[in-house]
This record gives C-alpha cells, structure tokens and sequence, in this order.
C-alpha cells in the first residue's frame, strides 16, 4: 500500500508542478495527471473491498453491492466512481464534480478540446477537489519495508520512521492538504472563469442569430424568434429522428421545405424562440453562484443541453456568410 500512496503522491506532486507553470498545455497535462491518480484511487477503492471479501466468505455472503463491485473491477471509469460513492469514500458534491471533469479530460485528450479560457481554473479545481477525496481514502495497511525505494517527489511527504505508529498513516491525508494548500484554489476565480466563458459562447451566438434574419427569403426578413426555429428545422429534416416522427403522425408530404415547415410547426422543438434573453439571466445567475461545484454542474449542463442549437445557428451562419461571398465574387466577376 505504501508504494501505492506514494506513487499517488508522486503524480499529485508533478501534477501541480505542471498547473503551476500556468500555460494551458502545462494545464492540460496537470488536468489529466489529476484525473488519472483520481482513477487509480478509485479502483483501489474497488480493489480492495474484492480483496477483502475473497479473505472472508461469511462478509461476501452478507455483502449487497456484489454487481456494483464487479462493475468497478472492470475498465468502467464511471462504474468505479459509483461503488466509491456506495463505500462513503467519495461525497455526492466530489462524485459530480469528479464524472465531469472526466468528461473534460476525454474532450483534452480524446478531441483536442482545449477550453483555452477556462483550462487553467479548470485545472486548479479539479486538483484541490481530488485532494480532498484522496484525503479521505480509507487506508488499508500502511507499512515500510526495510530498503523501499519511494518515488523521489514523494518522499518528502513521508516521515519514515520505520515503525507503525498513526503518525505515518497520517502522512497521506496530510500530504493531500499540503498539496491543496500549494495550489492555492481561489473558489471565486472558478466561478468568475465559468461565467466568463459562458458568456462568450452566448455572445457568439447572439451574433450568429443576428446573421440570419438578415438574410432574405422570398424578399421577406425573419424575426429572431423565425430564425431560430429556421436553423433548429432544416438540419432537423435530414434525420431519422424526425422522419420517424413524421411517419408516425401520417406526414405525406413531398418536398424538403414542405418537411421542414411541417416540422416548424409540429415538431417539438427544443427552443421555440430566441434563446439569447435566457441563456443570459442563467450567466447572470451562475454569477452569484458561491460554490464552485454547483457553478460547474450548471455550467456543463448549459453547455450540453445548448450544444445542437449553438451549433446550428453557427452552421446557418457560416452557410450565410459563405453565399454572401459567393455572391460578391460573382459581382466582382470573379
């Protein structure tokens, strides 16, 4: 076990060196070393209740989670998360801030999403947020061999003093308030970093959806409110989804814009309206938010939930721009 405290501590330790530098590779790098010892420590959660049950049949007879830790045995990093939170080692708050910063360390690592903004606080959050579940882990055995090597950053978080007194189990759990102390985690700063970046994304495409009224159809300039139904149903039509749901309710039409008024008019669409005036007074409320971790649950389920709309008014936009290109060219005989 020790070897594997201090290797967690070893990672932990490069990890804020890394955020620390303050450039957003450095950051990246920082946010997935994190993420990473945040795995290894729930798997150990798992692995050593499986170890624990194996040496005594009549506590695995009794156990009721048998399929959760299966489950968290596996590759599953969301199933490891869970049996963590069923053993009391991990609180509600950490579990939801800890599944979405994974989801951001994949969208790093997986994409190359870099959140160039927001990465830095991002980082610095997820840290101090893993400390304090790392301080709290449940150590099962805690000695030191005779000639053990540690890893060089841990050592200076151990005493060795080579017995089993409680003060070398304590060297874990401090060395993660240690470590959280260094990182210097400024609550406000997260929040105020969320909030900016959302406030950007909505700015985007405030100016997306001003775009697309000025376009003419049939010498007729849409509302708002009509071009942000408009850019919804036209990528709508070419779905499965929506022919599905069209057959279902005896649709027989024939051409692409008699579907897509058709879907304007009965599909349920998710914003019926200009979504600009909301999604504002959702920042304006994140603002004020003072925890951090309900700040970034409602900041990722913002950006999830707008995410098919963001992206069509910025796919109408872009198709507007580009025929008004064209347009000038052919003036200029290009």
């Amino acid at each position: 076990m020790l070897r594997f405290l201090a290797s967690v501590l070893d990672q932990m330790d490069l990890a804020l060196e890394h955020i620390q530098k303050g450039s957003i590779h450095d950051a990246r790098f920082g946010l997935m070393l994190t993420d990473n010892v945040v795995e290894l420590v729930l798997h150990q959660i798992a692995k050593d209740q499986h170890e624990r049950l194996k040496a005594y049949r009549h506590l695995a007879e009794k156990y009721q989670h048998t399929k959760e830790l299966e489950e968290a045995m596996g590759r599953s990093f969301e199933a490891k998360l869970r049996f963590a939170r069923i053993e009391g080692q991990v609180t509600d708050e950490q579990s939801r801030t800890i599944a979405i910063m994974h989801l951001f360390r994949n969208e790093l690592y997986h994409l190359g999403v870099q959140y160039e903004s927001i990465v830095q606080d991002l980082a610095l959050f997820y840290f101090s947020t893993a400390c304090g579940f790392l301080g709290e882990f449940k150590i099962r055995g805690f000695s030191y061999t005779w000639g053990i090597e540690l890893p060089e950053r841990s050592r200076k978080y151990f005493t060795r003093r080579g017995d089993y007194s409680p003060a070398e189990i304590g060297d874990f759990p401090k060395a993660c308030r240690t470590l959280d102390a260094a990182c210097g985690h400024d609550k406000s700063k997260t929040i105020a970093s969320l909030v900016d970046h959302m406030e950007e994304v909505i700015r985007d495409c405030d100016t997306s959806l001003d775009t697309i009224p000025d376009a003419i159809y049939d010498n007729q300039r849409m509302t708002r409110d009509e071009a942000a139904v408009e850019c919804q149903a036209w990528p709508l039509a070419f779905t499965p989804e929506a022919r599905a749901f069209a057959k279902k309710r005896g649709w027989h039409g024939k051409t692409t814009f008699e579907f897509v008024e058709w879907l304007r008019q009965n599909y349920p669409l998710k914003f019926k309206k200009d979504p600009i005036p909301s999604w504002r007074r959702q920042a304006k409320r994140l603002r004020s938010n003072g925890n951090p971790h309900k700040a970034l649950e409602t900041y990722q389920s913002f950006m999830t939930v707008t995410l098919p709309m963001r992206d069509a008014l910025w796919e109408a936009s872009m198709q507007i721009e580009a025929e008004i290109d064209r347009l000038i060219d052919a003036r200029r005989g290009n």
